[in-house]
């Protein structure tokens, strides 16, 4: 090799390195944005919200949505990650195969969920909204599908516009809905029911090709239930872990407080936006990187959470000066208390940012069992604190479970990675 050419060499890779750090700052950016706006126009409603709905109305709100995170993982059998996976692995025409075929998985669970939420609605121990939850965890299976999609081929614009007109029609469906019909929580639950089903139309069309075409894969069947299998298993301690904090602030204190603690998660909510953004940012890298077993595992996960929780740290400052700020003109004087209950939860926010990382590493390795046993580890730490917690310091002892739980539930699956044998491809 001649000399000017050896010496053009770290030019170069001082250029492409330049021009890769643009690309992804630039991604970051458009994934930030269209998800800046998104929840922007989210906690527009909420504020409305806040001031037509009552406190016990938006309690209802809260937890009706809190079993979206069992509705969820039940219609997609918890598999969902296995689109992000399939997308990196195979080709074109057998990642559609797979996609076919996890649509028509869905439907069948759907089916099944529909009757069982008929059955425990007649009982009466439940709410009449529970009838809703398994069409809306249907639509919000396949906006994630999409949703995924997006992300994996880098298409920000794509993934921030389906993101944005949801949020957008949910926003004008609800105001129309309680300023005209109810200022109820079903006003709520049927806008975002609305929207996103136009948005499933405009993509999709108005046939219902998936539903007319459906077949029983039973291989693909098997592989989706053999990778959900532990994760259908972590749904009871994943929804404890999650919305477990607000059940114990309506049985400890009343369903008023768990409505003003839900207005708090709402706004502290708006941290999971730059998380999320910065997450799709990262995890095609992520998965890139496993895919040439360069490194351990545990190392890919420690050098992607250092920059991941550094970034979401630094977000975290911004909001919250932003949020001291505004606060005293966002909230009426019957929601004051969810004021300082968002400090909180924005901190512990920073530890989902560690599991985000960690846990994006362990599903692509297939670890769902050790990803089973930490959800149940994290709930146990987060209730039983929460249980605790609640009765001395309110909302606050609500806030500090989650986070307690999810530093456990990160610090596992580290634990479990560190101890792993050498990488192999989990799906």
């Amino acid at each position: 090799m001649s000399e000017p050419v050896r010496s053009a060499a770290p030019l170069l890779a001082a250029w492409q390195r330049c021009r890769s750090l643009a690309q992804r700052a630039r991604s970051l950016l458009l994934y930030l944005s269209f998800s800046s706006a998104s929840n922007a126009v989210g906690l527009l409603t909420t504020l409305f919200m806040i001031r037509h709905v009552p406190p016990q109305e938006f309690g209802r709100l809260a937890i009706t949505l809190g079993t979206l995170l069992v509705a969820n993982a039940i219609i997609g059998f918890a598999a969902d990650n296995l689109i992000a996976i399939n997308k990196t692995n195979l080709d074109a025409e057998g990642y559609a195969r797979f996609r076919t075929s996890y649509s028509h998985f869905a439907l069948m669970n759907f089916a099944i969920s529909q009757c069982i939420a008929v059955l425990v609605w007649l009982t009466g121990w439940v709410d009449a909204l529970v009838l809703l939850v398994p069409l809306i965890a249907l639509t919000k299976f396949f906006v994630s599908m999409a949703s995924i999609e997006y992300v994996m081929e880098q298409r920000a614009i794509a993934y921030g516009l389906v993101q944005f007109l949801t949020s957008l029609a949910a926003a004008l469906i609800t105001v129309v809905l309680v300023l005209w019909v109810s200022p109820k929580a079903e006003s709520r639950i049927a806008a975002l029911l609305l929207a996103d089903l136009a948005l499933l139309a405009v993509r999709y069309g108005v046939r219902p090709t998936v539903i007319a075409s459906w077949h029983f894969d039973r291989a693909t069947f098997l592989r989706i239930a053999r990778f959900g299998a532990p994760l259908m298993i972590s749904i009871g301690p994943s929804y404890m872990l999650n919305e477990g904090d607000k059940v114990v602030v309506a049985r400890q204190l009343d369903l008023a407080a768990a409505g003003v603690y839900g207005a708090a998660c709402t706004i502290a909510g708006f941290m999971l936006t730059f998380i999320t953004a910065l997450l799709n940012t990262t995890v095609p890298k992520i998965m890139a990187a496993l895919k040439k077993r360069a490194e351990p595992a545990s190392r890919t996960a420690i050098r992607y959470a250092t920059k991941f929780c550094g970034l979401s740290f630094a977000f975290a400052c911004i909001f919250l000066l932003a949020y001291t700020l505004a606060a005293g003109h966002l909230l009426p004087a019957r929601y004051s208390a969810a004021i300082s209950a968002v400090y909180v939860l924005v901190a512990t926010m920073q530890l989902r940012s560690f599991y985000a990382v960690v846990g994006t590493v362990t599903d692509y390795l297939g670890m769902t069992s050790q990803k089973l046993a930490g959800f149940i580890f994290a709930a146990v730490v987060s209730l039983g604190s929460s249980f605790l917690l609640v009765p001395r310091l309110g909302l606050f002892g609500a806030a500090f479970g989650v986070g307690l739980g999810y530093a456990t539930l990160g610090g596992w699956l580290m634990f479990c990675l560190v101890r792993r044998r050498p990488l192999s491809s989990g799906a």
